[in-house]
Formats: C-alpha cells, structure tokens, sequence
C-alpha cells in the first residue's frame, strides 16, 4: 500500500507529461487527501495540478488551504525552516505561494510580510523570493519578473535580476546574503 509522499511524488511525475497526466495526479493527492487532510504538501500538489489545469479558482482555494494548514502547523514561527530538509519545502513553497496571490491581489503589505518572513525562516532563499519582493518593491508585477528570468536562463546572465535585487535590498533591506566559506 503507498503511503501518502507515494502518492505526491507520483502525482508530480506525472505533472512532467502536462496536461496528460492531469487528471491521474489530481487522482493520486485525493487518494493521499483520504489519508490526511492536513498534509500541506498535498495542497501544494493540488495547487500545480490545477495551475496546469488552468482552473485558477481550484489553484487559488488549494494555496489557501496550504497556508492555512501551514499556519495551523507553526502556531509560533521557528527561528529556520531551512529548505535542505525535505519536509520543510511544502511549508515554504505554502508560504511562497500565498504570498504571490496576495501580490497579484494587490495586497502588497501582505505580500512583502510573507515574503520578509520566508527570507526569515530560509535564509539562503533557495526559493529565489529575493527576487520576487525586489520586483514588487521595483513596480515590476510577476509577469516581467519571469521574462526577466526567461532571459537570464537564456543568455546564462542574471546580472538584471542580481542589479534589482542589490538595488531594492538597499532601500528596503530585506535579505542579508549568507556567506559561504
């Protein structure tokens, strides 16, 4: 019998087929959902499954399910939730995910609250939200924020999202890079 992480990680392989595999991984975190309605790592699941779906309002209601489960989870926040170890990365990718509603809501202090306490909590931000509250703090909304990385990746040159993150960190001092010996 599969536990209910079988059933995620099996959901998000079949999310590399796109829209094909669908409707199965949607399957496959209802069968996890029956064995634990408070596994925030299944909403999250749920949340890709149906931003590929493109059923936003079915995306929207399972990233707020996950936050609030996360809230639920850590009444108290910690000092870390270092995304290294596994079962911190639905918490974290929980909290990413509100906050990006929250932003294209345009309710930005909620947004740059949740984005200020994942840089907290991760502070290597493997998550790349430095760059994400440097663009709502820039004006830049979501959308060019991601051909901004689409033309990183493609020219292997990240320097205009590196120059905005030193930029806006300067005026509003969100991250302290982590130094690495």
């Amino acid at each position: 019998m599969e536990n209910k992480d079988d059933l995620y990680y099996d959901a998000m392989e079949l999310l590399e087929e796109g829209r094909h595999g669908v409707k199965k991984a949607e399957e496959l975190l209802f069968d996890a959902l029956e064995m634990d309605q408070h596994y925030v790592q299944i909403y999250v699941g749920l949340a890709q499954v149906y931003g590929i779906s493109g059923d936003k309002k079915k995306a929207r209601e399972a990233i707020i399910r996950a936050y609030e489960e996360t809230l639920r989870k850590f009444p108290k926040w910690p000092k870390e939730l270092p995304w290294g170890f596994l079962e911190n990365r639905a918490y974290l990718r929980a909290l990413q995910y509100r906050a990006d509603l929250f932003w294209d809501d345009g309710e930005i202090d909620d947004a740059i609250k949740i984005f200020r306490l994942l840089l907290k909590l991760n502070p290597n931000d493997n998550q790349g939200v430095r760059y994400e509250i440097s663009a709502l703090y820039a004006g830049i909304n979501g959308d060019k924020l991601n051909k901004m990385f689409d033309e990183g990746n493609e020219k292997q040159d990240w320097s205009k999202l590196e120059k905005l993150v030193e930029e806006q960190n300067s005026k509003h001092y969100f991250w302290l890079e982590p130094k690495y010996e």
